[in-house]
């Protein structure tokens, strides 16, 4: 009874452990999903701003683009202070509910756009209702990592405009009745969402303790083997029990590879799903805009050109992030690479896309050995490294690319080296996570996916991927794959 009770309270203390670091890893991942969604506020509150300026004069739309950015500031800090080290239970409680009161903030600042800075016209009607639908539900995406925590915005961000519409009355109160129809229905979408992220965190937590039972299998399997040397009459009991261990061990890797599979496929859906909502704004936007009457006036449809200018750069962003996920669960299929030919390939890719550029890059290639890969991923590779090459070489008066290889003792190097701006090397790690940048998205356009899908790519074939540089110096990026082995004839 004693020992069956110990049990229960490491039990006990075990699923609360597990608890813990569920919660702390759906707050974790709220704040690393922040930070998009807040820089996108940044500039629809500007646009907004544009756009009222005229009818209520720079002082009052300025008082309120203020205020958002002091609320963005003040989510923005809340996210970065959490992320900085790691919180107690207790901690993260409190953290929690800083969150969910700065996203309710954030969602009663926005909602005062809706309700009083905009003149209630028909056409402006409509921009409101795309704004508002887009805006909640690219919401979603950063808000559901954490139970209550999109509702805590969603809510805020739409009643006050539904109250207006009722208090306007009119055809506006079947605008007020969509969105009193339409909260409960993406409140519903998110919940799923969130019991989705928690199940997967939850399982890849617990995948942690298996990988660990592994570990205590395999070692009680290598010290079977060695008794197996010094206990002859043993043999026999030994080898049966080696047998078990390697089944039990084939049932929990292939648990673990399921439960990997799962995760790559979630964070492929949910890329997946967030298309749905844009193509819903820019269809609506794209009505607008094939307009015939005069009920829209050419300013609305410069803004809502704009509006669709965004979509299709979130649109690009999201097929990054699609491009990312299938990378890493596309099947390999290894065959003999020329890297020559591969690397041609790509430098003409890369040339292709700087057709306006006033000074085309030098792009020279030299003897690379062959490797064993799979040839559409390693493609993918020299067409993501030379691209990355020739636009940071793109505002230097003679650019120039060399791309070389060399053999070492168990592993194959390609390096492709730039005249073009450079970097601080210090914060070479920091280029190949997703979305990461060292340089201005303005001045060099991009998602900042491509570095992190060759890593992806390198990594699944055994190899690495690392960068040296200096500021206004140029650049030297380089992967690695192992070397073939050549089998013997005969």
């Amino acid at each position: 009874m004693a020992e069956a009770a110990k049990i229960s309270i490491i039990s006990e203390a075990h699923r609360e452990h597990i608890e813990e670091r569920v919660l702390a890893e759906q707050v974790a991942l709220m704040c690393r999903l922040t930070t998009s969604p807040l820089t996108a506020s940044v500039v629809i509150g500007a646009m907004m701003v544009w756009l009222t300026m005229e009818d209520y004069g720079a002082g009052p739309a300025l008082v309120w683009y203020i205020a958002l950015l002091l609320v963005l500031l003040l989510r923005w800090r809340i996210a970065a202070t959490y992320l900085r080290k790691p919180r107690g239970l207790a901690e993260i409680h409190r953290w929690r509910r800083a969150m969910l009161a700065a996203a309710v903030l954030g969602g009663a600042t926005w909602s005062v756009a809706g309700s009083f800075l905009l003149p209630h016209d028909p056409t402006r009607e409509i921009v409101m209702s795309v704004f508002f639908i887009g805006c909640t539900a690219a919401g979603m995406g950063s808000q559901a990592p954490v139970r209550k925590a999109y509702a805590c915005l969603l809510i805020p961000f739409c009643l006050p405009y539904i109250v207006t519409q009722l208090l306007l009355g009119g055809d506006r109160l079947a605008v007020a009745l969509a969105f009193m129809v339409y909260i409960p229905v993406v409140l519903v979408i998110a919940k799923r969402q969130t019991d989705s992220i928690e199940r997967q965190i939850r399982l890849a937590i617990e995948n942690e303790s298996l990988a660990e039972q592994l570990r205590q299998e395999r070692d009680r399997a290598n010290q079977a083997r060695l008794d197996l040397e010094v206990q002859l009459d043993e043999q026999k009991r030994s080898t049966q029990r080696i047998r078990e261990l390697n089944v039990e061990l084939e049932r929990q890797a292939h648990e673990l590879r399921t439960a990997n599979n799962d995760l790559e496929g979630f964070s492929y859906s949910v890329s997946h799903d967030l298309r749905a909502p844009l193509r819903a704004i820019d269809g609506f936007s794209q009505l607008l805009v094939d307009d015939k009457t005069k009920a829209i006036s050419s300013e609305t449809r410069h803004h809502l050109q704009r509006i669709r200018a965004n979509v299709a750069h979130m649109a690009s962003l999201i097929d990054d992030l699609l491009e990312f996920a299938r990378c890493g669960r596309q099947s390999l299929e290894f065959g003999r690479l020329d890297m020559v030919t591969l690397a041609g390939y790509a430098a003409e890719q890369a040339r292709s896309t700087r057709l306006n550029e006033a000074v085309m890059p030098t792009i020279e290639i030299g003897e690379l050995p062959a490797a064993r890969g799979d040839e559409g991923l390693i493609r993918q590779v020299w067409v993501n490294l030379l691209d990355n090459a020739v636009k940071y070489t793109s505002k230097v008066d003679s650019p120039r690319i060399v791309v070389s290889g060399y053999e070492e003792s168990e592993r194959l190097v390609y390096e492709i080296r730039d005249n073009g701006v450079g970097f601080d090397s210090a914060f070479s790690s920091n280029l190949f996570g997703v979305f990461r940048r060292l340089h201005g998205a303005r001045e060099y356009p991009g998602s900042g996916v491509g570095l992190a899908i060759v890593q992806r790519i390198v990594t699944r074939h055994g190899g690495e991927v690392w960068a040296k540089a200096e500021p206004n110096k140029g650049a030297t990026f380089s992967f690695s794959l192992p070397k073939p082995v050549l089998r013997a004839v005969g």
